[in-house]
C-alpha cells in the first residue's frame, strides 16, 4: 500500500501510485500499516529530466515504428524513387491525354468559329447553335487547363511526398551493419 498526500492536502491510501503522488512524495506501507519506506518528491529538474528522457523515448519508438513500416513497403530508397516515378509517370500520361484532348477542342471550336465566320461575311446571322457551340468548347477548354493544372500540382505533391521517405530510406541504408 502507498500512502500521500492528494493535490487538496488530504491523506490518501491506495494499492497504486498517482503520477501527481510520485512526484510530490509517498510512503510505502506494510499489511500492518507500518511505513517501510519513505520516498521523497522528486526534484523540479529531476522531473523535467524524466519528461524529457520519456519523450525521447516515446519519439525513438514513433520512429522506429515509422521506420519497420518504410522497410515493409519498400525495399531501399531506389525503390521508394521508383515507386514516386511510377505515379509521377501516371501523372504526365494523364496529362498527355489531357493535351490532347485540349488540342481535339480548338480544332473543334476552330471549326466553329471559321463557319461562323463565313455566315458573316455571306450577311447571314450566326445560328444560335454555332454559337452555343463555340461557348461549349471555351467552357471545355478551360476546365481541361485547369485539369492539367491540377495534374501538374499533383506531380509537385507526389515528389513532395516521397522526398522525406527516401532520404530517411538513405539514412537507414547508411546506418545498416
Amino acid at each position: 500500500m502507498y500512502r500521500y498526500t492528494t493535490p487538496d492536502g488530504n491523506l490518501a491510501l491506495s494499492a497504486t501510485l498517482t503520477q501527481q503522488a510520485i512526484h510530490s512524495g509517498y510512503q510505502v506501507l506494510d499489511h500492518k500499516g507500518q511505513v517501510l519506506k519513505e520516498v521523497a518528491p522528486a526534484p523540479p529538474e529531476a522531473q523535467a529530466r524524466l519528461r524529457r528522457e520519456m519523450e525521447a523515448k516515446r519519439r525513438a519508438e514513433q520512429q522506429a515504428a515509422r521506420d519497420e513500416e518504410l522497410k515493409r513497403l519498400y525495399a531501399g530508397p531506389e525503390d521508394a524513387e521508383r515507386a514516386r516515378e511510377r505515379q509521377v509517370d501516371a501523372l504526365e500520361l494523364k496529362i498527355g491525354y489531357a493535351r490532347n484532348t485540349l488540342g481535339q477542342l480548338e480544332d473543334k471550336r476552330d471549326a466553329e468559329v471559321s463557319d461562323a465566320a463565313r455566315a458573316e461575311r455571306a450577311g447571314r446571322a450566326v445560328p444560335e447553335g454555332t454559337r452555343e457551340a463555340i461557348r461549349r468548347y471555351n467552357r471545355r477548354m478551360e476546365d481541361t487547363r485547369a485539369e492539367i493544372e491540377a495534374y501538374q500540382r499533383d506531380i509537385e505533391a507526389v515528389r513532395k511526398q516521397y522526398e522525406p521517405i527516401i532520404e530517411r530510406l538513405r539514412q537507414l541504408e547508411a546506418s545498416a551493419p
